[in-house]
């Protein structure tokens, strides 16, 4: 009986959550600011024409959604050093709105880029990008930074890194060092 009621109780707390207008951490990161605010703002720098912007939800150069859940709303707090990020994989579904906060715990300054990914339908672009907006500038040490926008709709893992200049992945060394992530869009 005390499980049934244990169900009763997260099935209530779900629907209270879940018809709130706010946003919450469905992403499962954790740390301080946990609500974004209000998921129905406007994503900052949602103008680079790309595909993924958000309103390609139906586009026919996207490809169909594979686990039919979209959007949703993210914070994301994402720490760098000299070393690494972390945590070094970041999840969000695709149209979903993100709020990042990136800290630099490092000894010199780090930012914060997405990568983009190809795309192979005729008389579509070439590639797909997360928006200018998702782009955090070089954050001096001990400093935050944190921006808003929509994840691109076509699913696909986009590698994210530091690209201020000797944080890139080294060609000499077979890209095995350097800041990178990466941004895992379902």
């Amino acid at each position: 009986m005390g499980h049934v009621r244990r169900l009763a109780v997260v099935a209530a707390l779900f629907v209270v959550v879940s018809t709130t207008a706010r946003c919450s951490n469905v992403a499962g990161n954790t740390g301080a600011g946990a609500d974004a605010g209000r998921c129905g703002m406007s994503a900052a720098g949602d103008d680079d024409g790309e595909v993924g912007d958000d309103d390609d939800s139906g586009s026919p150069c996207a490809p169909p959604d594979s686990d039919g859940i979209n959007g949703g709303c993210y914070v994301l707090d994402l720490t760098v050093d000299d070393t690494t990020f972390s945590p070094i994989i970041l999840k969000t579904q695709n149209l979903g709105q993100v709020t990042l906060t990136l800290t630099n715990a490092g000894t010199t300054p780090h930012d914060f880029a997405v990568g983009c990914i190809p795309l192979s339908f005729p008389g579509c672009p070439s590639q797909t990008c997360f928006p200018s907006g998702a782009r955090i500038a070089p954050v001096e040490p001990g400093a935050t930074a944190t921006t808003t926008f929509v994840v691109p709709n076509p699913e696909g893992i986009y590698a994210f890194r530091s690209d201020v200049s000797g944080d890139s992945a080294l060609e000499s060394d077979g890209g095995k060092r350097g800041l990178w992530g990466q941004f895992v869009v379902q």
